[in-house]
């Protein structure tokens, strides 16, 4: 696991920990997190449990919805892309991370409204950074430039 990958999954743990460690919910079981064998599918997965959390009307399903968005997105930091885009995902990763913790942050204080407006903000990184995912067809013949 590089560095970076381990830092940060470091920090996104302490933050919860640090954040919310006193809720019901930071005692359940964590579950264990490996790599994503198909991103791709992976990112399939999360596309739903994002329009499952943005249609939740209670906290705790939201909630629910929030901490397996999490999950998904730890497991796709664990990949390894190519080297060329490796620390720009890996960012944009850990973006996201952070985006979830404070979704999190306004279901612990009951504001549903808040942390769906926040929720938006992780589709709006997942378009910024879904560019560098996928290459066009001119970056792949000519390379970037």
């Amino acid at each position: 696991m590089s560095l970076l990958k381990f830092i940060s999954l470091v920090v996104v743990m302490l933050w919860g920990t640090l954040s919310y460690g006193s809720h019901v919910y930071a005692q359940e079981p964590v579950a264990k997190i490996t790599a994503s064998k198909s991103v791709k599918t992976t990112m399939k997965s999360m596309s739903l449990t994002y329009r499952q959390a943005m249609l939740a009307t209670e906290t705790d399903t939201m909630l629910s919805l929030v901490i397996q968005l999490q999950q998904l997105v730890a497991s796709v930091q664990l990949v390894q892309f190519d080297a060329k885009r490796q620390s720009i995902l890996q960012q944009g990763l850990a973006e996201v991370q952070l985006q979830l913790d404070l979704v999190q942050a306004s279901l612990a204080n009951g504001d549903i409204t808040s942390a769906k407006q926040r929720l938006e903000k992780v589709d709006e990184l997942k378009k910024q950074y879904h560019k560098e995912r996928s290459p066009s067809i001119w970056q792949l013949i000519f390379g970037r430039g």
